[in-house]
């Protein structure tokens, strides 16, 4: 199971960075106004506003640092939260919102949906590299329709184990497309975290947890 690490040595860098400036510059200001002030004219004291203003816009920075880093911790703890639910996936059988499904062990599952009657129907199936691997006819009537895939192509041949996808299209009588859907079955085998993204894994194929429909054992 690959789950990314979440909170990168980069963001921690970059907080680690922010406060050390912030220290720098609050310094460098403190030892200017302690120098100004052992110089100034006893008879013509400086006036005080401005330094109060400085240290007030010093105390807004710092207030503004801890309170993303108090959000990211948050979203932090939020992601690992969403990746530990995701673990109760493993070894189940998911059902995804997806074109693109997982051939496993040498069979593939999949669902396909027709908003409207049709006239015809063409399903295709095509390979990683976008190659066409297998072409049939499929289901004219309204709503969703299973079709169980034995893995090989429309020339016999056993197709390795991998990522495809299906593509339906379907015509009414007068021509016009019907709009259809996808859905893709598979055994999930890990969880990882993409751009911030939970995505529960069937081999090869990640799949964005939000898009999971049902599951089952």
């Amino acid at each position: 199971m690959d789950i990314t690490t979440i909170g990168s040595g980069a963001e921690v860098e970059t907080k680690s960075a922010s406060r050390n400036k912030l220290a720098k510059d609050l310094d460098s200001f403190l030892q200017l106004l302690t120098s100004q002030l052992k110089n100034q004219d006893p008879l013509s004291p400086m006036d005080s506003t401005e330094f109060t203003n400085q240290l007030v816009q010093f105390a807004q920075v710092e207030q503004q640092i801890n309170s993303n880093e108090s959000l990211t911790s948050l979203i932090g703890l939020s992601q690992q939260n969403i990746v530990t639910s995701a673990v109760n996936y493993m070894g189940k059988t998911v059902e995804a919102n997806s074109p693109n499904f997982p051939l496993q062990q040498g069979s593939a599952k999949v669902a396909y949906g027709l908003l409207d009657e049709a006239q015809s129907t063409a399903i295709i199936i095509r390979d990683a590299a976008g190659q066409i691997v297998y072409s049939t006819t499929g289901e004219k009537t309204k709503g969703v329709h299973p079709l169980t895939w034995d893995g090989k192509s429309s020339g016999g041949q056993q197709l390795p184990d991998g990522t495809y996808k299906i593509e339906v299209t379907a015509l009414s009588k007068d021509g016009e497309a019907v709009e259809t859907y996808t859905t893709a079955f598979g055994k999930v085998t890990g969880v990882t975290t993409k751009d911030g993204q939970t995505l529960v894994v069937m081999d090869k194929l990640g799949v964005p947890i939000d898009k999971i429909l049902s599951i089952t054992a």
